[in-house]
């Protein structure tokens, strides 16, 4: 694996450990040679992530919109900064430049491109890898959502075949 694309929280409203897991993971990826792409945000679990990973000598490819960049002032300390037009463009060059997929703790951005690999991956448009981290238990609801669709037959149980939930970004 060459690329992870990295999903998480923009946001700086957090509690702190959240950080520390977002620079583990960034750590984590460097030291194993991946390069990580990323919304290309400065701030939140994604600017923590992308500055260890770079830290670390990973590579790091930012993919933001120009409205995000101009909200969230994307981090100039990427190897690769890609400014879209829009959010559509966005997810989508998020989603071909990675190998793989990690979803750290975040909202409803986060949850939208979660989704969106995790039903591509279902409709066999993709069989990249997708992991959670379930930090500090943070996904347990999405974990025991899931669970629920599929004790009621809306999902189908080989889905679980296809998420890895990970407690920290080492594993």
């Amino acid at each position: 694996m060459r690329s992870v694309t990295v999903y998480c929280s923009s946001s700086g409203a957090r509690e702190p450990h959240f950080a520390h897991a977002a620079r583990d993971l960034g750590a984590a990826l460097a030291a194993r040679g991946i390069a990580l792409v990323y919304g290309g945000g400065a701030i939140g679990l994604m600017g923590e992530c992308a500055r260890a990973a770079k830290a670390g000598g990973g590579r790091v490819t930012g993919i933001i919109t120009q409205k995000l960049k101009d909200h969230e002032q994307a981090w100039d300390g990427c190897d690769e900064l890609a400014i879209v037009g829009t959010m559509q463009e966005r997810r989508r060059m998020l989603m071909d430049r990675g190998d793989g997929y990690i979803v750290l703790p975040g909202w409803l951005g986060t949850y939208e491109e979660f989704f969106e690999v995790l039903v591509a991956r279902q409709l066999g448009d993709h069989v990249k890898p997708i992991a959670i981290v379930n930090h500090g238990r943070y996904y347990d609801p999405l974990v025991a959502m899931i669970e629920h669709g599929i004790a009621h037959r809306f999902v189908r149980p080989a889905i679980r075949n296809v998420l890895s939930v990970v407690p920290t970004g080492h594993d």
